[in-house]
């Protein structure tokens, strides 16, 4: 059974409230879709709930990245990530707040405007996703039940248990084809920061949530 909240109001100050529901796991471990060729999580929602053909103009179903919420790097920051030597995976390297101002306007019906992060220059770019009122809101991230402020917004919590090798792989392939790196950049970042912050910020908040296993 999922981490639910039952109680939880369907409507609130005359608008119909969005079920808020947090998916959380590794790197690549099959959150969204990596590739055309690849189920997630998310992807396997919307199907269940008939939204995967619908326009996205007219879907009641919406998906956000806590990837879109990486802060702003100060110069210092930005060299580091061009060298490959910034920690992406670390709890401080997400605007949590930002994160948190956007799911409170999500609740309330809002429409909100998602900021959009350039992974090759390692910067926020200047236009924003906007995102209509849906009836179920996904929203994931590597860390999204790290902050308790955070988890606590969701009425469902499911955490994806991929292997390691599979994520590693996944990555290496994503990152490569996507993002322009060498492969002795992307396994020392691996080594270096992702498995351990997997292991100490990812891993151990998983017993917040539910287990979900992503079917290739």
């Amino acid at each position: 059974t999922a981490s639910t909240k039952p109680g939880d109001p369907v409507q609130r100050d005359g608008h119909r409230q969005p079920f808020l529901i947090g998916v959380a796991g590794g790197t690549a471990s099959g959150k969204v879709g990596i590739s055309i060729t690849t189920s997630s999580v998310c992807n396997k929602i919307m199907e269940l709930l008939g939204q995967n053909e619908i326009d996205h103009h007219q879907r009641q179903v919406a998906i956000l990245s806590q990837d879109s919420f990486y802060k702003v790097l100060t110069p210092e920051h930005k060299a580091k990530a061009l060298k490959g030597q910034f920690n992406f995976d670390h709890p401080d390297a997400f605007d949590n707040d930002l994160i948190i101002e956007t799911l409170l306007d999500i609740k309330e019906g809002k429409t909100v405007h998602i900021p959009v992060y350039d992974f090759v220059s390692h910067s926020r770019k200047e236009e924003t996703v906007t995102v209509y009122p849906a009836d179920v809101v996904l929203f994931e991230g590597i860390l999204m039940f790290y902050s308790q402020e955070i988890r606590d917004l969701f009425q469902m919590k499911l955490f994806v248990d991929t292997d390691a090798d599979t994520r590693l792989s996944r990555r290496v392939l994503r990152d490569i084809s996507e993002r322009g790196r060498d492969l002795e950049s992307i396994l020392a970042q691996y080594i270096n920061f992702v498995k351990p912050a997997f292991e100490e910020f990812c891993l151990p908040v998983s017993v917040h949530s539910a287990p979900a296993v992503c079917i290739l």
